[in-house]
């Protein structure tokens, strides 16, 4: 790799890292920068003209948006200027999430014979965490008698504080029975913390099983969840505390999900 595009590389993902970016955005990031970076050695554009010519090759209306952040970024946190192009037109896709009925969840869990397995797929559902969350979930993050998770440095590196299924607490207090408060509540055969591609493995597992045809994912569970509650009526101020949004706006899309939300407004008529 060429040393000019090693160092800036370098010195976007400490500047990155000491932002709190997520590992995943990172590396997105560092690729993009990486494809700019050899663009540009390879052209003599004034600097608002390479960015453009950069992104006008890109075919892909998000890696467009993403390559444009990342260069923005670049700017910011390593040129220390204003980026000298503006690109106002691109903006992320809104996917409508896919849900999993109640019955749905039902159907999955069913099928579901590991306990440890079980419980990973129903605290997923029944407390709304992603799952790089749940894998790191340790036994001293719950609250058992108030029916509570601590989420330490979920997305974006921020704590919060979801519910917990009181259906749940017997099973998990036969689980930590003995353990130490430090371990992770989830462990292996091995004696291991689970990894995300082992808890998506369980999760696909068990909907090959079923009669679900919709293609969700793990993280379906967490869409799940959020348009559940919307439809029992709870608010959606409190929905996004639970879920870890920075917006409201983020929360808002599960109104559109939700087909029996319960409407307790009375006209004024």
């Amino acid at each position: 790799m060429d040393k000019f595009i090693e160092e800036k590389l370098k010195n976007l993902k400490t500047n990155l890292v000491n932002r709190n970016y997520s590992t995943n955005t990172i590396k997105s990031y560092l690729y993009y920068l990486e494809e700019f970076l050899k663009f540009s050695l390879k052209n003599e554009f004034s600097p608002e003209k390479r960015i453009e010519a950069f992104l006008e090759n890109i075919k892909s209306e998000e890696s467009r948006r993403l390559s444009y952040q990342t260069i923005k970024c670049f700017y910011e946190f390593v040129v220390k200027k204003e980026c000298p192009y503006i690109l106002n037109k691109v903006r992320g896709k809104q996917r409508i999430p896919m849900i999993l009925s109640k019955d749905e969840i039902v159907e999955l869990l069913a099928q579901v014979k590991n306990n440890n397995h079980y419980l990973i797929i129903s605290v997923l559902y029944g407390s709304g965490l992603r799952v790089s969350e749940v894998v790191k979930l340790k036994i001293c993050h719950l609250d058992l008698e108030n029916l509570k998770i601590i989420i330490k440095e979920g997305k974006g590196k921020k704590d919060r504080i979801t519910i917990l299924s009181q259906k749940l607490v017997d099973k998990i207090k036969k689980l930590i029975e003995g353990r130490s408060p430090k371990e992770y509540l989830f462990k292996t055969i091995s004696n291991k913390q689970y990894n995300i591609r082992t808890v998506q493995q369980i999760f696909y597992n068990a909907l090959k099983k079923t009669n679900i045809t919709k293609k969700v994912s793990c993280h379906s569970l967490r869409h799940s969840f959020a348009t559940h509650l919307i439809e029992s009526g709870v608010d959606i101020r409190i929905i996004k505390k639970l879920l870890g949004h920075k917006s409201i706006k983020t929360t808002m899309i599960y109104l559109n999900l939700s087909e029996n939300i319960k409407i307790d407004i009375q006209s004024p008529l």
